[in-house]
């Protein structure tokens, strides 16, 4: 569907997780105030995170109270905290008995599979650029390694805390994830158009926020 009268997204850059260990970026989220607002509340529910980002739990209430240009710091640089994004196409896709592998930050695999994944694929303009972004619920989501048996992903994660989530009926991402990065808008237009015919949804960055760096 094209994307008319929705609600506005935002960008979020937090630091990115599956970066090697001796090094620091950012890595770029996206998701409505309802979206964020989700994610902030859960990561405020556990003292301990709580403590450890309460810089940027007070710079999202800050955001929210008085909607001012508020910045924070991410990878020693300086960052705008939240930057509109504007809705151009979402899509939905649906698949079953889902196998695919990831590959990790230091180029081995993990071989993925679900019983079935709903994800939302979600074209974005921001701040000059345009993505194409995903957000998943995956039920029964597992993983093995070259020689490991399968074992299902649960708490146990090494992404930013709190970006996914789940309960005994699905795993999903709070905030969408990077998918695609196009340097026009005939690009966008060409690759959504493309995936209305055959999509090719890409997990990676979802991935990337289960195994960290591992």
């Amino acid at each position: 569907m094209s994307a008319k009268e929705n609600p506005t997204y935002y960008r979020l850059e937090l630091d990115d997780y599956s970066a090697a260990a001796f090094t620091s970026f950012g890595k770029h989220y996206y998701g409505t105030i309802e979206d964020l607002r989700c994610f902030f509340r859960e990561l405020s529910i556990d003292e301990k995170l709580k403590e450890q980002f309460k810089d940027l739990i007070s710079t999202f209430q800050s955001f929210e109270e008085v909607q001012q240009d508020v910045s924070h710091y991410i990878a020693y640089r300086k960052v705008p905290f939240l930057v509109p994004a504007h809705l151009l196409h979402k899509e939905t896709v649906i698949l079953e008995n889902y196998k695919w592998e990831h590959t990790n930050t230091w180029g081995w695999p993990y071989y993925m599979r679900c019983d079935k994944v709903e994800s939302e694929h979600i074209w974005l303009a921001c701040d000059g650029e345009y993505f194409r972004t995903v957000k998943a619920v995956f039920s029964k989501l597992q993983y093995a390694g070259a020689t490991d048996q399968w074992k299902n992903v649960d708490t146990t994660l090494w992404g930013f805390p709190c970006i996914l989530t789940g309960n005994p009926f699905g795993f999903w991402n709070q905030l969408a994830e990077p998918e695609k990065q196009f340097k026009t808008m005939e690009a966008v237009q060409q690759d959504w158009k493309e995936f209305l015919k055959s999509p090719d949804p890409d997990y990676s960055e979802f991935c990337n926020d289960i195994f960290g760096d591992g």
